[in-house]
């Protein structure tokens, strides 16, 4: 199976950095094939409306990997049918989700489309203003094939925009790095910038510059960036260079002026190492506090004992100048390897950590039985609270694990309720699908478990509709159908006996659909009526 996948931040061998009651989870995918990576978005204007993309087979020959979208609107108890993106060319593959809102509920989506041997693609986005219920026409950010086509700068492409009160408003930011495949010197981050919603782009720039270069011995010079509440663009990356440092760093870097130049600082100095790196999935990752310009965090993987993968963060409470000295999040003082890391601030000043744990197995290593935990900070990562475990099952371990595809989970805090996306092999085994689960912090309880099969679901057509919706399944026979305002209200209500149902009553506008049958509900999205 081809895939981009290698996403494993490597400084020469040593750079990267008690549970309560649980949830059940929900599956998202339930796909006889592979489905990983996934990520995860949520409305800013309607928190129950929750995106998640991932990469799996496609649903046409020749079957290559592709970015799939699914969305609720229900805060995650129910999930509508995928959307598949397109290829630029049908021999190439997609790998790399990224997704951000702005404020305005515009939900943007960017990722990699490919081939490997000869060498071509390109980075492209597209948005929903919807939802997640339609995309525009992908456009591209990135020609690898023209733009520093030495290096295919394709590879991990994260994208952030400006949401911030300020001048700089609106201001879109993508970093990348060369394919997997291509080996240093001279492998780079780099850069590009949009003012117009990500329509045009700038050129490309590198984001390391004289005395804070990466070297000439990263392999994958990973960047993860941001923007602080006061506009400030913010990006981390590694380095090794020799004439510069005796020690490996993290740098960070900071633009005022929309990424024309830069500060640079030192983030953590001589990071801690991680033992068969090759296999543990140490990709790390920084965000901003959206209401503290002088709140930053960042989460990465390390030994702080030999082969005993830890969780580490540092956060700085001015700006970036400054940063703590690392943490261990992770609890668990067994020996047991932990990987896989995402961090994310609440939009009450609190700081949520996700990763993947291997406390449950009965051994020490990689190849132990897994779950998902996370943590909580009230005091921007000065301390946690105890771990809590999200996963409500303990995967047995197997290979496909450790295979790319399967390098970042999402987490997100709302309220005091966790979000929570990854992938793993429950179900069917060594086969990648996708879960879901929201949980409350304080006591590990909440979404009760919901199997949702895409490939099997009941769907509805066309969407908009005139008011006649056609249905594909002949499970909706004798299925009470419901459609709400969005508002809540009741507008239609009807029991059918056929595969079609007639709305056309409806006012022109956008509603929910329910479809029930005993006490299941088969079916839950958004609808518009258009006439």
């Amino acid at each position: 199976m081809e895939k981009i996948k290698n996403i494993i931040l490597v400084i020469l061998s040593f750079i990267t950095i008690g549970s309560a009651q649980v949830t059940p989870n929900s599956t998202i995918t339930t796909s006889p094939f592979y489905a990983g990576e996934p990520f995860m978005a949520i409305n800013p204007t309607n928190n129950k409306n929750i995106i998640i993309g991932y990469m799996t087979l496609g649903p046409t020959s020749p079957f290559k990997i592709t970015i799939r979208t699914q969305v609720s609107f229900d805060g995650g108890l129910t999930w509508g049918n995928p959307h598949y993106k397109p290829h630029a060319y049908s021999t190439w593959g997609s790998a790399d989700v990224s997704m951000k809102f702005r404020n305005n509920g515009t939900v943007y989506l960017s990722y990699v489309d490919y081939r490997q041997n000869p060498d071509s693609g390109g980075v492209y986005i597209t948005n929903s203003s919807d939802g997640g219920i339609t995309w525009s026409i992908p456009t591209r950010i990135w020609n690898a094939n023209t733009e520093d086509p030495t290096k295919v700068p394709l590879d991990r492409p994260w994208l952030t925009v400006d949401n911030s009160n300020t001048t700089s408003q609106g201001m879109f930011y993508i970093t990348t790095k060369p394919a997997p495949w291509i080996s240093p010197p001279g492998n780079r981050p780099y850069l590009k910038s949009s003012k117009d919603s990500g329509q045009t782009w700038s050129a490309y720039r590198y984001i390391d510059t004289l005395n804070h270069l990466v070297g000439p011995t990263i392999t994958q010079p990973m960047a993860a960036l941001c923007v602080a509440a006061d506009g400030a663009l913010c990006i981390n990356y590694p380095s090794y260079l020799n004439t510069q440092s005796v020690y490996a760093k993290i740098i960070f870097a900071k633009s005022y002026n929309k990424g024309g130049t830069f500060q640079y600082y030192d983030l953590i100095v001589n990071p801690p190492g991680v033992t068969s790196s090759n296999k543990y999935k140490l990709g790390a990752d920084m965000v901003a506090n959206p209401l503290n310009a002088q709140q930053l965090a960042y989460v990465a993987i390390g030994e702080a004992t030999a082969n005993d993968p830890d969780v580490f963060v540092s956060t700085s409470s001015n700006g970036g100048l400054n940063w703590s000295t690392i943490l261990k999040v992770n609890d668990d003082n067994s020996g047991k390897a932990q990987d896989m890391a995402w961090i994310n601030y609440s939009k009450d000043n609190k700081l949520i950590v996700g990763w993947r744990d291997r406390r449950n197995g009965s051994g020490t290593g990689i190849g132990q039985s897994s779950d998902i935990y996370c943590a909580l900070s009230m005091d921007n990562g000065v301390t946690f609270q105890p771990n809590v475990r999200l996963s409500n099952i303990t995967v047995p371990y197997n290979a496909v694990l450790d295979s790319s595809g399967n390098d970042f989970l999402c987490c997100e805090l709302l309220n005091d309720t966790v979000y929570a996306t990854w992938g793993d092999i429950r179900n069917p085994v060594n086969k990648i699908n996708i879960y879901f689960t929201k949980t409350a912090i304080a006591n590990g309880t909440g979404l009760k478990p919901i199997l949702i099969n895409p490939e099997n679901q009941v769907s509805f057509f066309p969407n908009p509709s005139n008011g006649k919706i056609f249905f594909n399944s002949t499970e909706i026979k004798n299925a009470l159908i419901t459609i709400y305002n969005l508002a809540g209200e009741k507008v239609f209500s009807k029991t059918i006996e056929e595969d079609f149902m007639d709305a056309s009553n409806l006012k022109n506008g956008t509603y929910l659909i329910k479809v029930e049958k005993g006490n299941e509900v088969l079916y839950n999205s958004k609808i518009i009526i258009s006439k």
